[in-house]
């Protein structure tokens, strides 16, 4: 989210709440992100703690999967080369393929086919 659109929410949440009410709530509101971000801290120590395994968590951020950004980076990175013990495709025959004459059926009002 922008700053413009939080800023717009901000204003949109004063006028309907009223100036009593927005301090009541936006304490309640950081009450909360305060005890969301200390138990996702706390489930990511537990987490780190039982696997015994230090997790690299900026690994599984989900801003790394924007599309724009993963196209932006196939296009920009060099080509592979092929293997040398890769065998080399096939090539088109010598001679051009003969054109095997088309088969009419007569038409006879009713389509059997369908």
């Amino acid at each position: 989210m922008d700053v413009d659109k939080l800023l717009v929410i901000a204003v949109i949440a004063a006028f309907c709440l009223g100036p009593h009410r927005l301090a009541s709530h936006t304490r309640r509101l950081t009450g909360f992100l305060r005890q969301l971000r200390a138990w996702a801290d706390s489930t990511k120590a537990q987490i780190e703690e039982e696997t015994g395994v230090d997790i690299d968590w900026s690994e599984l951020d989900p801003r790394r999967y924007d599309p724009r950004r993963i196209i932006r980076d196939a296009l920009t990175q060099s080509p592979v080369p092929a293997p040398a013990d890769r065998p080399e495709p096939p090539t088109a025959p010598d001679r051009p393929m003969q054109a095997r004459p088309m088969q009419v059926r007569p038409r006879t009002g009713v389509d059997h086919d369908i």
